[in-house]
């Protein structure tokens, strides 16, 4: 029987298991369990990043700025014969990844200057302003993303950018450590949702809204399953003689926010190690209101199944039947084995 998971309103249920461990394709130190092994597993199938000669990936080691130049190379699939001259003097035409800094910085990609440093750690700000190049992000600096350690320099619409579009998060909910070396690891999963974020931007399912400023991700797995479970919770509510909850678009914006985090963190809690509890987590986005209530799942594969578990649990149907919520955000988001987290944020307002 598939295992379904729910958890109760405001308490908190921890649950440990013991995972099966499998390896990562040729690597021993990357196992199943591993947080990045699915992103670890997809580039280095994809020929991206390797690992090394001993058979491990060294998920932690640090990645050098020349080696972040091959792996963005390699994603971007872009062609390397070039008569471009580069003014690095650092970097000789005999360099090992001199032919993918050279056409990376022919796309102003990296900045064309005397020194490159291609030995140098590969720092978080430096990683999400290469990251915005290569994808040709838009930069409008909404404010749905601050960090209170990211002064108001250059690459502050770089460091935003990329989290608005939750391609990266902070290292905690109010701070990014713009400084911070990036990890194999890291790396590994920062390439991943670019590249997944960009196959969608590419097929239309993800678009930029002049007017809101701000793409906007119209996956039906998103929007049509998430605004559905909504509308199951207010025939539940009909059924007890309650007033309808209205389909509050902003608090469902933030219930996306939040099953997105749980996916990219793996994890599964109220409490979110990037944005805090769901009331400090709305309050963040500046969404107003008198009280707060969240119910999370998943493993249910379809809106009737997860209402329906909801229903089932004490906690969750006593969020949904409470007469005081006016409101509803709904939100989900899938892993890339197809499991689906959902969540239901309740506001009175």
């Amino acid at each position: 029987m598939k295992r379904l998971k729910i958890l109760v309103g405001f308490l908190l249920i921890f649950m440990l298991f013991i995972p099966t461990s499998t390896l990562a394709t040729g690597f021993s130190d990357v196992s199943t369990s591993h947080w990045a092994y699915e992103s670890i597993n997809k580039l280095s199938n994809a020929k991206i990043i390797n690992g090394y000669s001993n058979g491990v990936f060294d998920p932690e080691n640090r990645v050098t700025r020349a080696q972040a130049a091959k792996i963005i190379a390699g994603a971007l699939e872009i062609p390397l014969n070039s008569t471009y001259k580069v003014s690095y003097q650092d970097v000789p035409s005999t360099h090992w990844a001199y032919q993918e800094i050279r056409a990376l910085s022919e796309k102003g990609i990296f900045s064309d200057a005397t020194k490159f440093n291609p030995d140098a750690s590969l720092t978080r700000a430096q990683m999400a302003k290469v990251l915005v190049n290569s994808y040709q992000i838009k930069m409008d600096d909404n404010h749905q993303a601050s960090f209170k350690d990211v002064s108001k320099n250059h690459w502050h619409p770089y460091i935003t950018t990329l989290a608005e579009v939750r391609i990266s998060e902070g290292v905690t909910r109010n701070t990014f450590n713009p400084d911070g070396k990036v990890s194999r690891a890291q790396m590994s999963v920062f390439v991943d949702r670019a590249m997944t974020w960009d196959q969608k931007r590419d097929s239309g399912v993800i678009k930029y809204d002049t007017a809101k400023k701000m793409y906007v991700d119209s996956s039906p797995v998103v929007s049509d399953s998430a605004t559905e479970t909504a509308k199951l919770v207010n025939i539940e509510r009909a059924k007890a003689g309650l007033p309808l909850l209205t389909i509050d678009a902003p608090l469902s914006k933030i219930a996306k926010v939040k099953a997105e985090d749980m996916v990219n963190n793996n994890y599964f809690a109220h409490t979110s190690p990037t944005y805090g509890e769901p009331w400090d987590m709305a309050k963040r986005f500046g969404y107003s209101y008198r009280s707060f209530g969240e119910n999370i799942a998943y493993g249910q594969p379809t809106p009737e199944d997860v209402v329906k578990a909801w229903m089932n649990s004490p906690g969750h149907k006593a969020n949904i039947l409470n007469n005081s919520y006016t409101n509803i955000g709904a939100g989900i988001a899938k892993k890339t084995n197809g499991q689906i987290y959902w969540v239901h944020m309740f506001s009175s307002k």
